[in-house]
């Protein structure tokens, strides 16, 4: 008998409606790092192969990839991502497209795969299907915005969508025994795996499913599972290899380890409290956040009911579902596929870097609505009163889900919109308050209006002390924090303090270093201040050369010779090649008629850099002074010849010659 195909035009419909507002949004959140500051996703077809050999995450951060915590390699989403800079020029509007088509692709597939779980022998009234009810469930769920309206979610969209097929083969192998169906499990299972890892977790789903609705036979099982292991195989071997053994590595970084600060019995009470947030999410998704980083999520202990509720109600969920196996209960399968997809990111096994993220419940909600889909139609069973009421139900939860969803959808317009929204949320997040202080931090970089860049300035400032508030030795609040008082008073001197903070903590943080010897090079004229936070560096970090030789630097200027060698000698003892130390210590024991010590460190300067006329005409003096004329003529000569404009070396040059008797 032909299925009634109302089901999948409605579901397509609804699916793609949800989502139609995103298309006009922009880039957000974590797009950054996987597609427009990605390097390699940047590169289009040409990208692609360091994306198959390269950590996800190194395209934007380079070797500091490690720093983000469990490795990341999903590199079939990336690959997508990829083409459309090719084809598009890094559209986000058609990005968003095909986010919504794969989404709205993955709900017809549940569709078919529950109708072969869930068949329906009434297809006139294929909306009181079960396997209608879960699939329109999981399409209108809200907490599915943080991976669809989101670009970069789309391993998740990805994941399951392969999942899905994979899924449908292996029952299709079931039902017919073409062995063509266990290759197309294995295709598919593929890209699932290699979009994102809790595609594993159906090693244990997917027989579990067959133990529930087929009827196989032992041999059967080992058939089926040989072409996803083999997938997971492939996939666990490719991520070895290029990401190492990372999954669990304890990051020494607040916000790449949330329990960086929690004792064990304190992690898993935190944990546990996290796995209630979600049941209550599934039921009531409200509010929605992109950020349950430290400390909007706090850690708990073992004496807060928090945690001990989940436990008990986890507990509870387990017995039922180990009961169910035997009866084989829909309940019961229903809380075995939402606990094994939600296991690895639970932060129970291994820490994933995040307390909680409402996408890592993307999968896992097939549980809950296969639940409640099968909670709904054994109601419409019992009688036509309750069939009527139990439709309402399904029409007033389809209605507000949807409603959320649209809504939410407009939060994702872009990063200020998201942020400005969500830190109203997550009030005690760290990392939330510095986003959007960040945000328009950048924001005001670009303006030309100083009236008004300040202005944002000033808005931005609470937020960076809130972030500082909840994590004081956050670097990226302290150094943007500064920056803030420098481009609105120039106060360079609490900017410094600020840095201060921040290499105590990142002894050589990029953006402090750059920025320290960028202004003080070039815009400021304030020799003690400068020497001063010089030397406070080098109590924090003394194994750089650059406070020795400015400090070095300062006392040469000022005629002291013995504190200039002083710390020059320093900085060459951590630096020997580097050619302004070699310079500075050189003219510097030239100062103390030490002319051989001198000529050795001034050649080598002259080695690396054989552009610059004042190494050589110093080194001209030094032969001078030892009374060879030659040399020191020559050296005069060629300090002349690259800046004739400097008079020093035009009368070092006259008298050299004069003292070799030529014109």
């Amino acid at each position: 008998m032909k299925p009634n195909r109302k089901p999948l035009y409605v579901l397509l419909i609804v699916s793609a409606a949800l989502y139609l507002n995103t298309l006009p949004n922009k880039y957000a959140l974590d797009d950054k790092m996987i597609i427009y500051k990605n390097t390699y996703t940047q590169k289009g077809f040409a990208g692609i192969g360091d994306i198959m050999t390269k950590d996800a995450m190194a395209g934007m951060f380079g070797d500091d990839s490690q720093a983000v915590a469990g490795g990341r390699y999903r590199p079939f989403s990336m690959i997508s991502f990829a083409i459309e800079q090719e084809i598009f020029k890094g559209n986000p509007h058609i990005s968003h497209f095909f986010n919504l088509l794969f989404y709205a692709l993955s709900v017809i597939v549940l569709f078919r795969l529950l109708r072969r779980f869930f068949p329906e022998t009434n297809e006139k009234e294929w909306y009181l299907g079960m396997a209608f009810i879960a699939s329109l469930l999981f399409a209108v769920h809200p907490l599915h915005t943080d991976a669809v309206a989101n670009i970069k979610g789309r391993d998740e969209i990805f994941c399951f969508l392969f999942v899905l097929l994979a899924w449908k083969s292996t029952f299709r192998y079931i039902d017919t025994s073409k062995t063509k169906h266990l290759f197309f499990s294995f295709l598919w299972f593929l890209p699932a795996v290699f979009s994102k890892e809790t595609a594993l977790t159906f090693l244990f789903v997917i027989p579990l499913s067959v133990y529930f609705f087929a009827k196989a036979k032992p041999a059967q099982y080992l058939r089926l599972m040989l072409p996803i292991a083999a997938a997971s195989v492939i996939y666990l071997l490719a991520r070895f290899a290029v990401v190492g053994n990372s999954l669990g590595a304890d990051v020494p970084e607040l916000m790449n380890n949330p329990f960086l600060e929690a004792t064990v019995g304190e992690r898993y009470a935190t944990v546990f409290m996290t796995l209630g947030i979600y049941l209550k999410l599934l039921f009531f998704p409200h509010p929605l956040t992109w950020d349950y980083y430290p400390y909007h999520i706090p850690i708990i202990g073992w004496s807060d009911w928090r945690a001990i509720v989940p436990l008990i109600v986890y507990l509870g969920l387990g017995i039922v579902a180990v009961i169910g196996l035997k009866k084989k209960s829909v309940y019961a399968f229903a809380i075995w596929v939402f606990i094994a997809t939600l296991s690895i990111t639970s932060n129970l096994i291994i820490n994933v870097g995040a307390f909680m993220s409402e996408r890592f419940v993307y999968i896992s909600l097939l549980g809950f609505c296969i639940a409640v889909a099968y909670f709904l139609k054994t109601r419409m069973m019992q009688s036509a009163m309750l069939k009527k009421i139990s439709l309402a139900v399904v029409l007033i939860i389809c209605l507000a889900f949807s409603a959320k969803t649209v809504v939410r959808n407009f939060d994702w317009k872009d990063n200020l919109t998201l942020f400005g929204h969500d830190v109203q949320i997550s009030v005690n997040s760290a990392k939330g308050n510095s986003s959007y202080a960040s945000e328009l931090y950048s924001i005001a970089e670009k303006m030309t209006d100083t009236a008004a860049r300040n202005q944002v300035f000033r808005e931005a400032i609470p937020y960076f002390e809130k972030a500082l508030e909840v994590y004081p030795t956050y670097t990226e609040s302290l150094i943007r924090l500064g920056n803030c008082y420098y481009f609105m008073h120039g106060d360079y001197k609490t900017m410094f303090s600020y840095y201060l903070k921040a290499i105590a903590v990142d002894p050589n943080n990029t953006d402090v270093w750059g920025n320290s010897i960028g202004v003080l090079t070039a815009n400021v004229n304030d020799p003690e201040f400068e020497t001063e936070y010089w030397k406070k560096v080098i109590g924090i970090n003394p194994n750089r050369f650059e406070p020795y030789l400015f400090v070095g630097d300062y006392y040469r200027a000022k005629n002291m010779a013995d504190s200039a060698i002083f710390y020059l000698e320093k900085a060459y003892k951590v630096n020997s090649n580097q050619f302004d130390v070699l310079k500075s210590l050189g003219i510097a024991y030239g100062s103390q008629n030490r002319m051989e010590e001198a000529r050795v460190l001034l050649l080598k300067a002259a080695a690396l850099n054989a552009g610059d006329a004042e190494v050589f005409r110093y080194i001209g003096i030094s032969y001078g002074v030892a009374g060879d004329d030659k040399n020191a003529l020559n050296y005069f000569e060629k300090a002349y010849q690259i800046n004739p404009k400097d008079e020093l070396n035009l009368n070092y040059l006259v008298l050299a010659r004069k003292r070799l008797g030529l014109q």
